[in-house]
């Protein structure tokens, strides 16, 4: 499930739509190289176009059954350690792509990609350019330093180079409200000084905010002190860790694949972070560590009091800030068709779709915190056990006695994480024409099922007569289902529902393991995720038996829901302070207050927004219908809208 969720849609869905995110290219070639290694062989077969045989990945033949063993065995295989977190452009994600397609081959299904099973397709994705440099301008040396090791640029950074007299500006922000602001006067025993100019400066600040009571403030976020430096004129600004907040935990380097929300080369000056130590070795003739500046600042008589800019004397820093756009094809959806075996109906079409990508190592979408990036990501629930259920459904389907008379098409998506990229791209280059398709049925986390807080159905209410479908198919499991009658959700059925196409949406609900290294295996219901995974089978099977097509129906504008909706999709990257709005739902409550895309939410009414958590708790205090008023900052301006809050299930 994509971190750009629709937030308000009933639990937080952390997801993150168009977001434009770093990370490393692979090739599209039919021998990628991306295997895991010793995976047992896959069964001699012919390969289908864009597939080698030297390249196989199935872990074994499973039964034509649907059972929790082979659903277990598709899980291990996917959320292993080989396919290191299933990233859409690494070679994890190329080597679950080929899984699947290896899969439908397997299962004789005929290709429906571009020339085989594969659907390539673009993510434009920053790249790290070859020009990055930093070095520490002494009066007689220059020191390198080594990006990716003790320094990142932010993406948001223009192409540029600066080189400039270094300053410290402690946190870099202004908060009237506190009676702070790091680029003002000091009082130095009882006289006040002139504030040091930051114009032509190159600007160190600590990460976050001081820790005032009700914290932390937008002031906190990357984007807010970037917007006090460039204003006031720096040449560039450098932000590092605070010791406060890394405690006894090893410093953190942030990614320079970490997206702030703002389009890339956006920013107006050179942005970067940078390591501890590389800020320690430019501070080092100040004689105090920054633990030390920090501690002046957080433990002032009275609470936190900025201490002013203060001139690190014959240091500079040059900086050169370069990144590239990654060009051509580097993801791929996999398509596998089933032919219906009506002769009218099998003109129609249902679509079976899950996303088989995750979040890699974290460095995009980890919600685990900082010290949970690098690690691997197995998403295991996300989206493992969805591409599982997807399999297993395409297996029965194949085997049993009967096959349906529509036709169905199943499709594996790529770039989920990254805002539904690939099954967007299938709606604008689809390989089988739209008006032909019937209902896309999306599997998105199906691994744990909990009768305590129930499985959503989504989508009930784009089709005539969805909800009956469901319910009837789930007579025989007795599943504890809520509904909800939307066709959006942070997930791949969004992008068919735009397209006016009915969907469901099959979901067993949020948990602390999401996007976390911990969503593993072990984790996994699989009891109940073959129960989800055998109702999803008989409501596709009705659904591709049934004499009449289901009929799309436009869904009530709120639902009908019990609990207060803001209908954003937000994105993830802006630091504490705000949560960046990747996109606002048409017709929903942010939208109808005026909202835009590139906001930054800094608190509904009496809450402060830090984080996606943060915004689902304030939103829990709330009800449909409610009028609230929610802060946003756009760009350097701070503005204050009247919403009117919608409703989910």
């Amino acid at each position: 499930m994509s971190l750009c969720a629709v937030v308000g849609r009933r639990v937080v869905r952390f997801a993150c739509l168009s977001l434009v995110i770093g990370a490393l290219e692979a090739p599209l070639s039919a021998d990628d190289g991306s295997s895991p290694p010793a995976a047992p062989p896959a069964p001699t077969m012919a390969p289908a176009p864009g597939v080698s045989p030297a390249a196989k990945t199935s872990p074994t033949s499973t039964a034509s059954a649907i059972t929790k063993a082979d659903i277990e065995a598709r899980i291990r295989f996917l959320a292993s350690d080989a396919m290191a977190g299933r990233f859409s452009t690494e070679p994890g994600g190329f080597a679950a792509s080929r899984y699947v397609a290896d899969e439908f081959e397997r299962l004789g299904l005929e290709p429906r990609g571009d020339g085989g099973f594969f659907q390539p397709f673009a993510i434009a994705l920053p790249k790290l350019g070859a020009d990055n440099a930093m070095e520490i301008v002494l009066a007689d040396a220059r020191v390198p330093l080594t990006v990716e090791k003790d320094w990142n640029p932010f993406s948001l950074s223009p192409n540029a180079e600066a080189m400039a007299p270094l300053v410290f500006a402690g946190y870099g922000i202004t908060n009237a409200e506190k009676d702070y602001d790091d680029f003002g006067n000091v009082a130095a025993g009882g006289i006040v000084t002139a504030a040091v100019d930051v114009k032509g400066k190159a600007v160190l600040v600590l990460r976050r905010e001081p820790p005032w009571a009700n914290g932390p403030s937008q002031h906190a976020t990357f984007l807010a002190k970037l917007d006090q430096a460039a204003k006031r004129g720096a040449a560039m600004l450098l932000v590092v860790n605070d010791p406060r907040s890394l405690g006894k935990n090893a410093d953190h380097l942030m990614s320079w694949k970490a997206q702030l929300g703002p389009q890339m080369g956006s920013g107006k000056i050179p942005f970067a972070f940078v390591s501890v130590d590389a800020a320690e070795r430019m501070l080092k003739p100040l004689g105090k560590s920054l633990a030390e500046l920090q501690t002046a600042i957080d433990e002032a008589p009275g609470g936190p009091k900025a201490q002013g800019v203060v001139e690190v004397r014959n240091v500079g820093v040059r900086l050169r800030t370069s990144f590239e756009k990654s060009a051509g094809p580097n993801a791929r959806n996999v398509c596998g068709f089933l032919p219906g075996t009506d002769e009218i109906l099998r003109k129609e079409v249902v679509v079976v779709g899950a996303h088989h990508d995750h979040v890699g190592r974290g460095s995009v979408g980890s919600a685990g915190g900082p010290a949970d990036i690098g690690k691997i990501h197995p998403g295991a629930d996300d989206n493992a056990s969805g591409t599982a259920a997807m399999l297993e459904i395409a297996e029965a389907l194949v085997a049993g006695p009967k096959r349906p008379r529509r036709s169905v098409l199943f499709l594996s998506f790529s770039g989920e994480e990254l805002g539904l990229l690939g099954s967007e791209f299938y709606v604008e280059h689809p390989t089988i024409p739209l008006a032909d398709m019937d209902v896309m049925v999306n599997c998105d986390m199906v691994g744990r099922y909990d009768a305590k807080r129930t499985m959503e159905i989504g989508g009930v209410g784009t089709g005539a007569g969805l909800q009956d479908l469901v319910t009837k198919a789930n007579e025989p499991y007795r599943l504890v289902l809520s509904w909800d009658p939307s066709g959006v959700a942070p997930s791949d059925n969004t992008s068919f529902f735009r397209k006016r196409i009915p969907v469901l949406f099959f979901f067993t609900g949020l948990h602390e393991q999401y996007h976390t290294p911990r969503d593993t295996p072990d984790t996994i219901n699989y009891v109940g995720e073959e129960a989800v995974t055998r109702m999803c089978l008989d409501t596709v099977r009705e659904i591709a038996d049934r004499d009449a097509r289901i009929v799309y129906t436009k869904p009530p504008p709120d639902a009908g829901g019990k609990k207060a909706a803001l209908g954003i999709q937000p994105a993830p990257g802006s630091d504490s302070g705000g949560v960046v709005v990747a996109g606002v739902g048409d017709g929903g409550a942010a939208d109808k207050a005026g909202m835009k895309e590139g906001d930054v939410i800094l608190a509904i009414g009496a809450y402060v927004t830090d984080s996606l958590r943060d915004l689902a708790k304030a939103l829990s205090n709330y009800k449909p219908g409610d009028k609230v008023l929610v802060k946003i900052a756009r760009g350097a301006e701070h503005l204050t809208l009247d919403v009117v809050l919608g409703a989910r299930k």
